[in-house]
């Protein structure tokens, strides 16, 4: 993880006391991915922000530490998501909160959402600082970023992650899927993002509002995994870098976890992480 501590120290004048007032850079290594790979805004493309999202956190929490994702894995990755969109929904454009919060948490492998409304610059430094990426949910034209190609018919609905922030310069740090040239590590200030925080607005059947609304919304995000080792049967949750024994199968109903969630890893996979409370 790219986290650097600036220490910015100030004396008081006259008094010969020092107070020490921390600025905080804090940058954590989420591979890039475009909601457009092949760079052409053409259907599911232009309308994969929410999925491009969600892929690049199923990358950061499986572990995954490069600067962008190869695309042909990023194509398959934002296609499995419009794929069970459809199935789920019966449509993949402009998925709202709790939209993608039932699909990343009862299909992600990799990590689970809350919904947080109304958050407060502190509360979305405390996650980052934590080791925790966010989805923003946005009205996209109050980013004033004119490399990002709205429909001028549209909501202008935009999502992208949240990696980072730079006190000195007062910036938030995110991947931007939707600008294709200067997406990674793309910084917002701190008021531009909080005040371009939306969701979309679902008023009809049709799901063609063309609208965003307030409050302002993201959704905070966790590592789950479930793994095994190879010939044998424990299953352990992968959280926060900890691994937890899961000691009986009511976890998984009480839990709401899928059984297909469970994935096979080498032993040695699995010993590099420390160990947590029983579950």
């Amino acid at each position: 993880m790219s986290k650097f501590i600036l220490s910015l120290l100030l004396v008081t004048s006259g008094l010969g006391i020092s107070t020490a007032h921390a600025k905080e850079l804090v940058n954590l290594p989420v591979p890039y991915i475009s909601e457009a790979p092949d760079g052409l805004m053409v259907k599911p493309w232009n309308n994969s922000c929410e999925e491009a999202s969600t892929a690049m956190l199923d990358e950061y929490y499986a572990g995954n530490r490069d600067k962008k994702t190869a695309k042909t894995k990023a194509k398959k990755s934002i296609l499995r998501y419009v794929e069970i969109e459809n199935k789920v929904f019966g449509y993949n454009g402009n998925t709202n909160a709790a939209e993608m919060i039932k699909i990343i948490n009862e299909y992600s492998m990799y990590f689970e959402a809350i919904i947080k409304i109304n958050p407060t610059l502190d509360d979305i430094k405390n996650e980052l600082t934590a080791d925790r990426p966010i989805i923003a949910l946005l009205y996209g034209k109050n980013l004033n970023n004119p490399r990002i190609q709205f429909s001028r018919s549209g909501s202008y609905y935009h999502t992208f992650v949240i990696k980072g922030f730079d006190d000195e310069t007062e910036e938030f740090i995110v991947n931007d899927n939707g600008d294709f040239t200067k997406g990674l590590d793309l910084r917002y200030k701190y008021d531009t993002i909080l005040g371009a925080l939306r969701d979309y607005a679902l008023r009809d059947y049709n799901h063609k509002t063309q609208l965003t609304e307030k409050p302002a919304t993201v959704l905070f995000t966790s590592q789950r995994m479930l793994v095994k080792t190879v010939g044998n049967n424990k299953i352990y949750l992968i959280k926060d870098n900890k691994k937890s024994y899961v000691s009986s199968p009511a976890v998984f109903k009480t839990r709401g976890w899928k059984w297909s969630f469970v994935q096979t890893v080498s032993k040695t996979w699995l010993e590099k992480f420390q160990s947590g409370p029983a579950i």
